[in-house]
Parts: structure tokens; sequence; C-alpha cells
């Protein structure tokens, strides 16, 4: 589902730089920050899927970090077999974005597999196939690690980002969601 591709994004934690003190050891650690919840795309009437009731956010645990995802999702026409998901990511600069990153995958092939990062969303909608019906899903609190993009928690990919995720009907974009994040520089003394 379009909201599940933000995970890939999202699936972060942090890695540890360490500076020497004389007192006590400082670590520099990368973290995601989530800077908003989601919004419809600008100029977008999002008549598929409505994602306004979805709140995100980031928390810090020992085991490092991890998206928290809560609230429901609405669909408002049957998602079939020909959609595809596409997620698209620019680094927003003072001089104008810079494109990133663009992934496309069709939507309901993603549903049995396990390996993509939008899984543990699926399996709390408890969807298994498509279509998938006119229907308003519910999603407990929900912890998402964020182990597969660890590799961009460095000093290289902080800044601000939006992340926009689109169903396609071929090459047409019937829904258009984006959230905001940012990679953080903090310290941590042990």
């Amino acid at each position: 589902m379009d909201i599940g591709a933000y995970l890939f994004l999202f699936s972060f934690v942090f890695v540890g730089i360490h500076c020497d003190d004389d007192e006590e050891e400082t670590k520099v650690v990368y973290r995601p920050m989530i800077t908003d919840s989601v919004f419809s795309c600008d100029g977008f009437e999002n008549e598929l899927l409505d994602c306004s009731g979805l709140v995100l956010g980031s928390k810090k645990g020992e085991d490092g970090d991890s998206a928290k995802l809560g609230g429901t999702i609405a669909t408002n026409g049957e998602l079939i077999k020909d959609y595809d998901i596409e997620i698209d990511i620019w680094k927003m600069l003072d001089i104008g974005d810079e494109y990133m990153y663009n992934i496309r995958a069709n939507l309901c092939d993603s549903f049995d597999n396990t390996d993509t990062p939008w899984y543990p969303i699926i399996q709390a909608l408890n969807i298994s196939s498509c279509p998938v019906p006119i229907d308003v899903f519910e999603i407990a609190e929900l912890t998402i690690s964020l182990d597969c993009v660890k590799d961009v928690m460095c000093h290289e990919f902080t800044g601000e980002y939006r992340i926009q995720m689109s169903i396609m009907d071929v090459a047409d974009k019937i829904s258009c969601h984006t959230i905001e994040i940012c990679i953080v520089e903090d310290e941590e003394t042990d």
C-alpha cells in the first residue's frame, strides 16, 4: 500500500562515531526525526486513499531508533493488481530540492515479500491479496525497526528530506502522499 512504502525510507538506526573525551566517552550518533505527518502531495486530491488519520513519529530507544505508526487508512476504491507503488526522495536544500532516489514495484506482488521494509504495515493491516477492498483499516500503535537504512545514518546524509509515495496506474498517479524527515546529528555520553 501507499503508506507502507515510506517505511522503506524510515528504516533507520543510529550509527555511532566515537570521539575521545578526558572524562566521559562521547558518541556522535545520527538519528531520524519525522518532522511532519502524512499529508497529500501539493495540489493533489487523494480520492483513492485517505491517510489523514495516520499518525507517525520517531522513537529513541536503548536498542536503536524506531518509527511509531498508528491510526487509520481508508480506501475509497479497490486497490487492484495493476497498480504499482512508487517512492521518490528529495533532499531539501536552500537552493532547491535535490532528487535522490526512486523505486517502483507492483503493489500486490509486494504483499507476500517479507523482505520489504513495509511488510510489518501490510501485516498490521491484515492484507494478504488483491484486490484490497474499500474499507477503513486500523493500525494499533506499531513500532517499526529502522535497521534497513542504517547505512545512511552518517554525517554526509544529515539534512531534511521529502518522501513522496504514490500509487500508479501505468503512468497515471492515482494517489500521492508526502512525509518529511530529517537525519540529525546528536551527542550521547556514556
